[in-house]
């Protein structure tokens, strides 16, 4: 797994991955059904954000043959604030293989020592329960509920706040390592 700068190559494959209805299930901005105008958009506003010093949108993609898996990102930061948000997701048929564990465990040690963030947090709905794993075996700690605090689907709804902070230990490798041990187990059951 790797995670690559977006441009209009990666369109095609976002459109086919973000079309899938669960891909705009767990997330706040991805709507549905996904366009090929929204991932255009998309693109233009990545590129267009990290220039600026706002954000740091990222493909994952497979090493081995480039493969479009999903996307994860930094957001809500300018240059200069020690603070920003962690977002992900991934395409249905690449979940459940560790690949965001990876993702974010690489993106947040990136975000502390290359771009000098001191504190990376992640909203994430309740129900969320894969997200939620991915937290905690990224090193993130669960520091409350945020009632009504994202519109989505007609309503305000809750989301939960976890937060990793520079100082805070590094998880583990065998954590890390385990979360892709552990779905190829389940996979051969």
């Amino acid at each position: 797994m790797e995670l690559v700068l977006p441009d209009r190559r990666h369109i095609p494959a976002l459109v086919q991955l973000l079309g899938e209805p669960s891909a705009s299930r767990w997330t706040l901005h991805i709507p549905h059904p996904y366009t090929e105008k929204d991932g255009r958009d998309w693109v233009r506003r990545a590129i267009r954000n990290r220039r600026a010093g706002r954000a740091l949108g990222l493909m994952v993609q497979r090493r081995s043959d480039a493969t479009l898996l999903g996307g994860v990102g930094l957001h809500h930061f300018d240059e200069g604030d020690a603070c920003a948000e962690v977002g992900y997701w991934l395409g249905k048929a690449h979940r459940g293989h560790g690949y965001a564990t990876e993702a974010v465990d690489l993106l947040v040690r990136a975000g502390f020592a290359r771009l000098g963030l001191y504190r990376i947090e992640a909203l994430i709905f309740p129900r969320n329960r894969a997200s939620r794993a991915v937290m905690r075996r990224c090193g993130f700690r669960y520091e409350g509920r945020l009632r009504g605090e994202a519109w989505k689907n007609g309503r305000y709804q809750a989301t939960l706040l976890f937060a990793r902070l520079r100082s805070d230990p590094r998880p583990r490798r065998s954590v890390l390592r385990g979360a892709r041990r552990s779905t190829q187990a389940r996979r051969r059951r």
